[in-house]
């Protein structure tokens, strides 16, 4: 039998050389959910300087520093490219055209979020990032007469970078670039959709009282990751307690009765609780 040692890619080293800049407009549903628009390519690529925002808090106990927190605070900064697609400067800026092709700024324009994606070359891979919820200020007006050579006249905006929740992960996120092993399918799609962070843990927690009495109810909470996921409720011993599809245990008699939560979309994660039904 031969065996043949698989070989993974070569991690890189450096990266160089911004391109494949694409955004995608950010509206929120009714939940607070985020709905990001289709992605639309932002050709002309200069330069992209996005500093880190939020500073560590120390806290100071027995004369050392006892707890630091770290705050995350987003990015800001300056964005420059050749020239500001008429479709960026309608969908985000605010800009109207009219009926003869003419961009109107519009001064009452709402402030619009979107995702930022860009790309860096690296020495064996691209490397793919995806800022998820920016706001963006307008270009100033800038330009200088013909000397005896053309010099080519870019165009910046300023952008403001905020955090994103995200209820399948329970957290609240910023941004996202591709790693080393990152799967076929999410690198290759990477511009067809904003990439959206998959379950990274599953778990059940049931809260609410332990006792309850016969021919009485009371009622069960599941906090779920993801949150607001499905569970399933069941009980080992339905002759001492029952329970419904919505948590509700009912008492039949008294002895004792374990009440189970699991998750609907994954049998393996679940939690119980000992419910003691008195007379």
């Amino acid at each position: 039998m031969n065996c043949r040692k698989e070989t993974k890619m070569p991690k890189n080293k450096v990266k160089y050389n911004l391109k494949n800049v694409h955004y995608a407009k950010l509206t929120f549903d009714e939940n607070n959910a985020p709905v990001f628009g289709a992605v639309k390519p932002w050709p002309g690529a200069v330069s992209m300087s996005l500093d880190a925002e939020g500073e560590p808090t120390i806290f100071y106990a027995d004369g050392v520093q006892y707890y630091v927190v770290n705050n995350n605070n987003g990015y800001s900064g300056d964005y420059e490219c050749a020239l500001i697609p008429e479709d960026f400067r309608t969908d985000i800026l605010g800009d109207i055209k009219d009926t003869n092709g003419v961009l109107i700024e519009n001064a009452d324009a709402p402030s619009v979020h979107f995702a930022l994606m860009f790309e860096f070359d690296g020495d064996t891979k691209g490397i793919r990032h995806v800022v998820y919820n920016n706001t963006a200020t307008r270009p100033k007006i800038e330009g200088q007469t013909k000397e005896d050579s053309t010099e080519v006249k870019t165009e910046t905006i300023t952008i403001k970078s905020l955090s994103l929740y995200i209820a399948a992960i329970d957290k609240n996120i910023v941004k996202a670039k591709t790693g080393d092993d990152i799967a076929d399918a999410a690198y290759n799609n990477w511009y067809n959709t904003v990439y959206m962070p998959n379950t990274l843990s599953s778990s059940v927690q049931i809260s609410g009282l332990s006792t309850v009495a016969a021919d009485a109810t009371i009622t069960l909470t599941a906090a779920t990751v993801p949150a607001a996921a499905s569970v399933v409720w069941s009980s080992n011993n339905e002759d001492v307690a029952t329970v419904s599809s919505g948590g509700v245990v009912t008492g039949v008699a008294a002895g004792k009765a374990t009440i189970m939560a699991t998750l609907a979309s994954d049998g393996s994660v679940f939690d119980t609780k000992v419910i003691t039904v008195t007379e």
